[in-house]
């Protein structure tokens, strides 16, 4: 269980935080999808690493911070703060001119030492009251390749 918490800071810190997302596919396997509330699609590995450009992007300070992290079996379950000012539309959410905090849970899969699934849901009513917009989910993201 300790080893795929390591997995999960590792990955949420090189991607999320960092930035690189060359590294991405070396976490994941290849099966692997990804839910999250901002659509009703599930994407793939490809769509996934599309999904942390286009929202970085948009956020360029980006901030992730683990607030919780607990594991048990293959699962990995996550608390996290998203952190930053958004300086470009993301699916949904305005640009704004402050510093919004949303938070994420998560709940991660893992196999064979690799992400397999991650599902996620996103505080969308708390960025609406930063915001002042109604944020609804862009069905589809039109990412796939």
């Amino acid at each position: 269980m300790k080893k795929n918490k390591q997995l999960i800071l590792k990955h949420i810190e090189m991607s999320w935080n960092e930035g690189k997302l060359k590294q991405i596919p070396h976490f994941l396997s290849e099966s692997f999808y990804y839910k999250t509330t901002f659509t009703d699609e599930i994407l793939n590995a490809t769509q996934y690493i599309n999904f942390i450009s286009t929202l970085r992007k948009s956020i360029p300070d980006l901030s992730v911070d683990i607030e919780l992290i607990m594991a048990e079996e293959n699962h990995v379950m996550t608390q996290i703060s998203f952190i930053g000012e958004v300086v470009t539309p993301f699916y949904g959410v305005p640009a704004s001119n402050k510093i919004i905090t949303f938070p994420v849970a998560s709940i991660w899969e893992i196999e064979d030492n690799k992400i397999s699934s991650l599902d996620t849901l996103i505080d969308m009513t708390g960025i609406s009251r930063q915001t002042g917009f109604q944020i609804l989910p862009q069905i589809p993201l039109n990412t796939r390749q």
